[in-house]
Formats: C-alpha cells, sequence, structure tokens
C-alpha cells in the first residue's frame, strides 16, 4: 500500500490535521491560487503517494479539487460538510474551523477516482429521481451529497462526482428511498 500525503489549502488547516493525527504527512496548496512549484511537487509526489485531497467546502476548495484532480494519477478525495466548517463568527469556512471529530468523520469515508467509470448514472436519470431540473432539486442534491459523503454540488457537478467514484443508479435510489 502506497503511503498518503493529504493536500489542505492552508497552514491552519494542516495544524488542525497534525494536531488529531501526529503522523499525518500535509501539503499546503497556500491557497487557491497553486503555484508552479507546488503542482510539481504534488507531481513528483503522485509517483510515489496516495494524494488526498481535502480542501475546504467552498468555491476556492473546489477550483483546487478541480485543478489537482486533472494534473494527478493517484488521486482520492475527502469531504467536510460545510455545515461543520464555519467559523464560531460563521463568517469563514474552512477545515480549521471543523471539531475533531468532524474531521475524523470525514477522513473515514475517503473516496478514490476511477479514471474509466462504469457508473450507469445518466443526465436523464438524474433528472427522473428529481435531482436536476425541479423546484427542490437542491435540496434532493444536498440530502444526497450528505449520504454519499461527497461534497456539495450542483446538477453538473453531481454527474461528474457521481462517475468519477463509480456510484451507480441503485445507490442513489437506495438513499432517495
Amino acid at each position: 500500500m502506497r503511503p498518503k500525503v493529504f493536500v489542505v489549502e492552508g497552514r491552519n488547516d494542516a495544524s488542525r490535521l497534525k494536531k488529531i493525527f501526529t503522523d499525518i504527512q500535509v501539503i499546503t496548496t497556500n491557497g487557491s491560487a497553486i503555484d508552479p512549484e507546488s503542482l510539481q511537487t504534488l507531481i513528483r509526489l503522485d509517483e510515489t503517494h496516495d494524494i488526498v485531497l481535502f480542501l475546504d467546502p467552498d468555491h476556492a476548495g473546489e477550483r483546487i479539487r478541480r485543478l489537482l484532480s486533472k494534473s494527478l494519477t493517484h488521486v482520492y478525495h475527502a469531504f467536510l460538510d460545510k455545515e461543520v466548517a464555519y467559523s464560531k463568527n460563521k463568517k469563514k469556512i474552512g477545515i480549521e474551523h471543523a471539531a475533531d471529530d468532524d474531521i475524523k468523520e470525514a477522513l473515514k469515508d475517503i473516496k478514490m477516482v476511477y479514471r474509466q467509470s462504469q457508473s450507469d448514472i445518466t443526465h436523464a436519470f438524474l433528472f427522473e429521481c428529481g435531482l436536476t431540473g425541479q423546484k427542490d432539486s437542491k435540496e434532493k442534491r444536498e440530502k444526497l451529497t450528505q449520504s454519499l459523503k461527497i461534497g456539495y454540488v450542483n446538477g453538473k457537478t453531481l454527474y461528474h462526482r457521481l462517475h468519477m467514484f463509480q456510484i451507480m443508479k441503485k445507490d442513489i435510489i437506495e438513499v432517495l428511498e
């Protein structure tokens, strides 16, 4: 089994993880603008390590997740629910603000990315289930993504994540029932 390296956005996120898991390897992106040097370091590490993207549940975190997913081959994802990642004053969001138990729970369910998806999900299926194109689609997606632990998504991203993690129609039907 290959060693894991966790990628977080900032040094405060890294400090939180190291406080909880003393022997964890963590690399920071230093915000949403990933510099070429950091990307090259991750690409080199990707040759010998599994890269776990554990990024803030916000727009910047999603942007980094997309960029790194395209550049790396041994990528895994861990998602923290938005609700547990807010600062005490509710003005900031990030891993650094989450409780230890919430971070531990998020890291229990690391998702592997499959390059050749076997998922049977179609856009038509998502529409038929009410996950896209309906008044209450957003609420249904939130329920589904929390249950599957795949992070907050819009309709388009939902389709891609379901394929990326090889989630099948039967899995979605089970959650929605």
